[in-house]
């Protein structure tokens, strides 16, 4: 294998214009991508990111997600499917962070 597949980001970001996010609030949020390598996924997900309207993406960690593991939650599952079918996908998690965590 050539190190490509689905890539998973845990990222901080600030809300810029995202719908029902509060502009300035810090949220976390996993980020799936699929690239070919890891230098690609990583500025494929903050790109991803940042497209959607967030701004100060920090990825804090990621990996390659094994392709016969399922994700431990069904909510990241749906994301991970439909990150391998269209590309990406993002999970925020709703509440907001401190504005230093």
């Amino acid at each position: 294998m050539s190190g490509g597949g689905l890539f998973v980001f845990f990222a901080t970001a600030v809300a810029d214009a995202v719908e029902d996010r509060r502009a300035g609030a810090r949220h976390a949020m996993l980020i799936y991508v699929t690239a070919p390598d890891f230098e690609a996924a990583q500025a494929k997900a903050a790109g991803i990111a940042l497209g959607l309207g967030w701004m100060l993406v920090r990825l804090e960690k990621g990996m390659l997600v094994p392709p016969d593991k399922p994700q431990p939650d069904p909510l990241l599952q749906t994301a991970a499917e439909s990150a391998l079918a269209e590309g990406s996908a993002l999970v925020v998690y709703g509440d907001e962070l401190p504005p230093e965590a």
